[in-house]
């Protein structure tokens, strides 16, 4: 296992609690969580297309956007209804109780990805995954208490 990308990793996590806080203060200030998620979502667009200016990569073509299938789109879809999630229960459960609780389900999800290979990656379920499993559902639990 590369050490330095599980660093980067990590790393990338400690993005999600802030923008967690920053999108949960937004959603009090919009009349509806998906006003918010909208606003989020128009930085986090603005921020895309500054980067392929510096990359002097191109913003994708509207024949290359109409040849992907429509599945692939629902990314974006998934992606808005976590940070619609985030901005409501954010601020009612806290912003640890409801990291702990979505990583528990990003986990549980990725340990079933990866044992049917369904991301391009096979990686056997093990008693070993399940224990990392239950222990991230044992900090949860003792998280909320």
């Amino acid at each position: 296992m590369n050490w330095m990308l599980i660093a980067m990793a990590v790393v990338a996590g400690t993005m999600l609690p802030m923008q967690g806080a920053l999108n949960a203060r937004l959603g009090a200030l919009m009349l509806h969580p998906m006003q918010a998620t909208l606003v989020s979502y128009i930085g986090g667009t603005i921020a895309c297309v500054f980067v392929l200016l510096i990359a002097q990569a191109s913003i994708p073509d509207y024949k290359r956007l109409a040849s992907i299938d429509w599945y692939l789109y629902l990314g974006g879809f998934l992606g808005a209804v976590f940070v619609s999630g985030m901005l409501y229960l954010m601020p009612r459960i806290g912003i640890a109780n409801m990291l702990a609780a979505a990583i528990l389900g990003q986990l549980v999800m990725s340990v079933i990805f990866d044992h049917y290979g369904l991301a391009g990656v096979k990686i056997e379920i093990n008693s070993s995954r399940i224990i990392g499993v239950f222990l991230l559902l044992a900090g949860v639990y003792f998280l909320q208490r």
